[in-house]
């Protein structure tokens, strides 16, 4: 039974920790590893699986008007300044409301960190309409104003690609979209924990660090049900995939059937 001492328990740690990240929200990127980092949990949100946090970035950059720019994994990406600014900023933080967030406080920050000042170019302009196209973005309609840029130069991106975009995608044992921890099991009781695409078995390749480990992915993305609760039927909507694979999925929003041909199985 849960009493009014837990609920204040727990009411105190929420706040404590909402407080915490705002102090680091309240705080400017100062050198350029911490913009590195900024730039590095972009590109996470954006090649990660978590459809949430997908959304949320893409919503940023839709809205921003300031970016920093910078290649990775061999195309050009864009970071919101109102962003990467923050100090290990992150979306659970940042999408707070009333945070203090203001991207007349991270533009002169951003500017002092790489040396000189964003301004508008037109085959920046030109590259991040590109880039919103390819991503679906339903672009800003800019008002009396235009975007600007500051790219990164030769050696400031070869530090990025180099040193932080490893690693960069994180992976969740289980999405934040899979509400369901009975759905799961059943799912993973009828195919077992072997990727329905390549055929991956962990516990076989890992042995007993492995054995369990699998990812579930929706054949119907839960996005795509526009936040109604539906039923789940584990047999016919979930699959197991290994993370590699459901990251593709996502990726090129395909089939198991299309990813098994691109796999030659």
């Amino acid at each position: 039974m849960v009493t009014s001492g837990d609920y204040k328990v727990f009411s105190y740690l929420c706040r404590m920790i909402i407080n915490i990240d705002m102090e680091k929200l309240g705080r400017l990127i100062e050198n350029t590893s911490e913009l590195m980092d900024n730039l590095l949990q972009v590109d996470t949100y954006l090649s990660g699986d978590n459809e949430e946090d997908y959304n949320a970035m893409i919503g940023l950059i839709r809205r921003g008007t300031d970016f920093v720019v910078y290649k990775s994994a061999g195309k050009i990406h864009f970071a919101p300044s109102r962003f990467v600014g923050y100090l290990s900023n992150r979306l659970i933080v940042h999408l707070v409301k009333r945070n203090g967030k203001n991207g007349t406080k991270t533009t002169p920050a951003i500017n002092k960190i790489l040396g000189c000042n964003c301004a508008y170019d037109e085959i920046l302009e030109k590259d991040y309409l590109k880039f919103c196209h390819e991503l679906q973005v339903v672009l800003k309609h800019m008002v009396k104003t235009q975007r600007k840029y500051w790219l990164l130069d030769n050696k400031q991106n070869k530090i990025y690609t180099e040193e932080y975009y490893e690693g960069s995608l994180q992976q969740a044992l289980v999405n934040r979209y899979e509400r369901n921890p009975i759905a799961r099991k059943k799912c993973i009781e009828k195919y077992g924990c072997i990727c329905q695409v390549c055929e991956m078995d962990f516990g076989k390749v890992y042995g007993e660090l492995g054995n369990g480990f699998i990812h579930v992915h929706h054949i119907v993305p839960i996005s795509a049900r526009k936040g109604e609760q539906h039923r789940i039927d584990p047999e016919n909507n979930l699959v197991p995939v290994c993370p590699n694979c459901h990251a593709m999925l996502h990726k090129g929003k395909l089939s198991i059937e299309k990813l098994r041909k691109i796999l030659g199985k």
